[in-house]
């Protein structure tokens, strides 16, 4: 016969002191977690902030509209077109080695645009011809695919992004979600000041290549030739137009999912658009962010 730890305590009040002090331990171990997670993504990493300059090169690329998270999900989609494996010896996931391959170029930086209709394009900068073919094959493939292949069903594209002199800087990774964090609340500010210190105005483009292998991002801010790295697409001052009329808090929850690439997606049968829709109408949040009024 056997009882484990809660048949032995199922007679206890709920907040008697065994439970209290076992609750306090849970806590404080998934606190020193939470820290050490941070720690290790750079949380107290100092920025070292300096010139030197873009690489450039051909752009093979897909162009997105979602929450600049995502671009991790992209570049590893791009990675198994190219037929990467980032597996171990023994079969298990292994961290990515992809910089000064793949780059992300992130648009919309200056707080005007809702998260997840912030405008990025993830790519390979690579003179091997056999590897812009790999990718550019994959572009038959995406014609069969629906929105529910997002981001697959994007085609690939090719740009030139000019070599140009920027601003610079390294920073840990984990590839997790306190990277995430600290790149949009510590890295980016950062940037953006320093951008600003250096006589720039208004948006700024910014761009990164990682190695989780390596545990390090190199983060790049284009000091001249803005406009080549929009790709052909609108500034982002033109670009925030149809957002003029959204409030902070629309911002903050990001996606508008009347025009979102994944209007079906779910958890347990609940749809995550209608949940957004919701808490819009509980905080009195206007439809009509993209210029156009809802049906």
């Amino acid at each position: 016969m056997s009882l484990n730890y809660h048949e032995l305590t199922m007679n206890e009040p709920r907040d008697s002191p065994a439970k209290r002090k076992q609750h306090l331990v849970i806590c404080t171990i998934m606190g020193v977690m939470f820290l050490h997670s941070g720690i290790m993504a750079g949380l107290f990493h100092p920025m070292s902030i300096e010139k030197g300059e873009f690489p450039g090169g051909e752009f093979t690329h897909k162009f997105l509209t979602r929450d600049y998270a995502a671009s991790s999900g992209t570049q590893r989609a791009i990675e198994a077109d190219l037929g990467i494996e980032n597996t171990d010896k023994m079969g298990w996931d292994a961290p990515s080695d992809s910089a000064d391959l793949l780059f992300s170029v992130f648009l919309d930086n200056d707080g005007s645009i809702p998260g997840g209709m912030t405008r990025y394009a993830s790519g390979m900068i690579t003179e091997d011809k056999e590897k812009k073919r790999m990718l550019l094959d994959t572009n038959s493939k995406a014609e069969e695919m629906t929105a529910k292949d997002y981001p697959k069903n994007v085609k690939y594209d090719v740009a030139i992004l000019p070599k140009v002199n920027a601003v610079t800087v390294l920073h840990p990774t984990t590839g997790g979600v306190w990277s995430a964090l600290l790149q949009q609340y510590k890295i980016f500010p950062a940037l953006k000041k320093y951008y600003e210190e250096l006589g720039g105005s208004g948006s700024f483009v910014m761009i990164s290549t990682c190695s989780e292998k390596q545990g390090m991002c190199m983060y790049y801010v284009p000091l001249s030739e803005k406009e080549a790295f929009y790709i052909g697409n609108e500034l982002t001052e033109e670009y925030a137009v149809q957002y003029a009329g959204a409030s902070f808090v629309e911002k903050f929850l990001g996606l508008d999912f009347n025009d979102s690439p994944l209007p079906s997606f779910g958890i347990g049968g609940t749809k995550v658009s209608n949940v957004f829709k919701g808490i819009k109408k509980l905080l009195g949040i206007s439809s009509k962010t993209s210029g156009k009024e809802e049906l």
